[in-house]
């Protein structure tokens, strides 16, 4: 299993494209000059690994060379990178592990026996570190994006179980929400947005959220 999700007891790995997202942000950070992997580096990584969350960033008119001056911006100057005196892998900061962490969370809730590039991305988006400032600083919809990720992700077989307590939709995850444990029954938020599906177009969609924090739970047609 790869290191980044080591100690994850269900036993997910990185899949290709995730695997290149992840050392690829370490490369983005090294040349930038910075010590630490953040967020907004695995965001880097996920820009320029070409998988399909690349194209949904670039679609969604997020460009390399200006999330990079974004993220020069959000951590400061950098230092020329030396490979000399690179001596190892470069730590990663706690929101960036945070997210891998929860990336691995939302593969396991979605049935998925592999994380992938949007699995890292939901990730990152959910830990709101700086690669979400660095989105927002490009104009991007962080929230409507977050919905667009959850409304391509299939249900886990124990959502499909429950779904008919919701009849005609897709997800609906039961008792606690998986972010903040809140207690659920009747405390949901529903909000109708734009989604892509898998062949590219662009529908409404009713997504099901935590009341307490806001966690996206279930999406279904609108």
């Amino acid at each position: 299993m790869n290191n980044d999700v080591a100690g994850a007891s269900d036993g997910h790995g990185l899949d290709s494209g995730a695997a290149r997202a992840v050392a690829l942000a370490e490369s983005e950070a090294f040349q930038l000059g910075h010590d630490r992997v953040g967020t907004e580096h695995l965001l880097l990584g996920l820009l320029t690994n070409d998988s399909a969350t690349s194209s949904r960033l670039s679609d969604a008119g997020v460009t390399l060379a200006a999330a990079r001056n974004k993220v020069s911006e959000a951590v400061g100057p950098s230092s020329p990178a030396n490979p000399d005196r690179r001596t190892g892998p470069l730590p990663k900061t706690a929101r960036a592990t945070r997210a891998l962490a929860r990336s691995v969370r939302f593969a396991h809730a979605r049935g998925s026996d592999v994380v992938t590039s949007d699995h890292v991305l939901t990730g990152v988006l959910d830990v709101e570190g700086i690669a979400g400032q660095v989105l927002r600083g490009l104009g991007l919809d962080v929230e409507a994006l977050r919905a667009s990720l959850d409304a391509l992700v299939e249900p886990s077989p124990a959502d499909r179980d429950v779904a008919s307590r919701v009849p005609g939709h897709r997800v609906f995850r039961p008792a606690t929400c998986p972010s903040c444990d809140a207690l659920l029954d009747d405390d949901l938020v529903y909000r109708v947005v734009p989604a892509r599906d898998e062949h590219g177009h662009t529908r409404n969609a009713l997504i099901f959220a935590c009341g307490e924090c806001g966690r996206v739970l279930g999406v279904g047609p609108a």
